[in-house]
């Protein structure tokens, strides 16, 4: 008889998080004989992605961090195992919970999170799954050192289970495509390109400043595009853009399809991020063929190793020097675009769905065992 896999895929249009639920769920490796699969989430959102066939959808709209979260769904205490993909687990039906965890950017940067219900929401949560959890996953081992060194998890109850990158989705697009794309989207050629607006560990105003400057001493012509954007533009951003017309541009929101087109139509990839738990946005560049120029900073050296040119991310003449040093040197470029493209091979989704394969095996090997 199969057991019973309750998947929380509420998430499944952010950033990050969501692009894991979408594609685990694309890649499902389990059959109907041995998980009976039941999907909560929005419905309407649901449907526009792909789910295994046999999966049975679940209504469950709670909010994020909600009180009615922490409850859980009716139908969760059928469940023999649930899948929570991020720490927002259902208290109550916490010794069922695999609970993947994907950084404790949340916890560090109290400025962002400041509140004092916020606070003691993140002490008690990440001590609720250490104590509780049935299974812990982190998505690097960044963000597993991280979870031992300020919470004291045990080494071995996590296991790191990496995202991956769809190498089909991000594959290399036809000249005419790519000048389609430009022409459609008003944007210049040859410009650096970043993601990451609005969020305090993006580490945005450095960048911003750092360029500024280049601009003004003409030690930079290369023009920013800034993506990512999905929801309001902030003030002071279209503020600093009246100032820099010809240097700045926004990009609406795009499908995920359409992120190669903007990533392998730059000249360099630029992430200042302070902070990450993986870093899809760097695999993303490299895998559209685009070199990158990133932070030195959290999981970013485990994942990019030698295929990626560092700085410092709070050090201004540093970011100066090394976006210099590259732009002007396309033997770098070229060498940097090589690296990056067998680098992103490490994360073929396919690893990652056989080792979560092999985790959910062991369970099902011990509900036969245990009747």
């Amino acid at each position: 008889m199969p057991i019973k896999v309750g998947f929380d895929a509420r998430m499944i249009e952010n950033s990050g998080i969501g692009i894991r639920i979408q594609h685990i769920l694309k890649f499902w490796p389990l059959s109907e004989k041995e998980v009976e699969l039941h999907v909560f989430g929005d419905p309407s959102l649901l449907s526009k992605h792909d789910l295994p066939s046999h999966s049975k959808i679940i209504p469950y709209t709670a909010k994020i961090y909600s009180v009615r979260e922490w409850l859980g769904h009716p139908s969760m205490k059928k469940m023999d195992i649930l899948d929570i993909p991020h720490f927002n687990v259902p208290i109550f039906h916490i010794r069922k919970c695999i609970v993947t965890i994907h950084d404790l950017i949340p916890y560090h940067f109290k400025a962002a999170h400041s509140s004092l219900v916020k606070r003691i929401y993140m002490q008690f949560i990440f001590r609720w799954i250490k104590w509780f959890a049935h299974k812990i996953i982190a998505v690097s081992e960044f963000t597993k050192q991280d979870l031992i060194r300020e919470f004291h998890y045990q080494t071995s109850r996590i296991s790191v289970i990496y995202n991956g990158i769809d190498t089909e989705t991000f594959s290399k697009r036809k000249p005419a495509e790519l000048s389609s794309f430009q022409t459609k989207y008003k944007l210049p050629k040859d410009y650096i390109f970043t993601v990451g607006i609005g969020k305090a560990h993006k580490n945005f105003p450095f960048l911003l400043e750092t360029l500024e400057e280049m601009w003004q001493d003409k030690s930079l012509k290369s023009p920013l595009v800034i993506g990512g954007i999905s929801k309001k533009i902030p003030d002071e951003l279209l503020e600093f853009q009246k100032k820099h017309k010809t240097l700045i541009y926004f990009l609406p929101h795009l499908p995920y399809d359409k992120l190669p087109l903007v990533y392998q139509s730059a000249k360099l990839f630029i992430y200042p991020s302070m902070y990450e738990g993986f870093g899809f946005p760097v695999l993303e560049a490299q895998t559209s063929g685009t070199p990158v120029l990133s932070s030195s900073a959290s999981v970013l050296p485990e994942i990019l190793k030698d295929t990626a040119e560092y700085f410092d991310p709070s050090d201004k003449n540093d970011l100066k020097i090394k976006l210099s040093e590259i732009l002007k040197n396309q033997k770098k470029q070229k060498q940097l675009t090589k690296l990056g493209e067998t680098n992103s091979k490490r994360f073929p989704w396919k690893n990652a769905i056989e080792n979560l394969n092999s985790l959910y095996q062991s369970e099902i090997e011990g509900f036969a065992e245990n009747g």
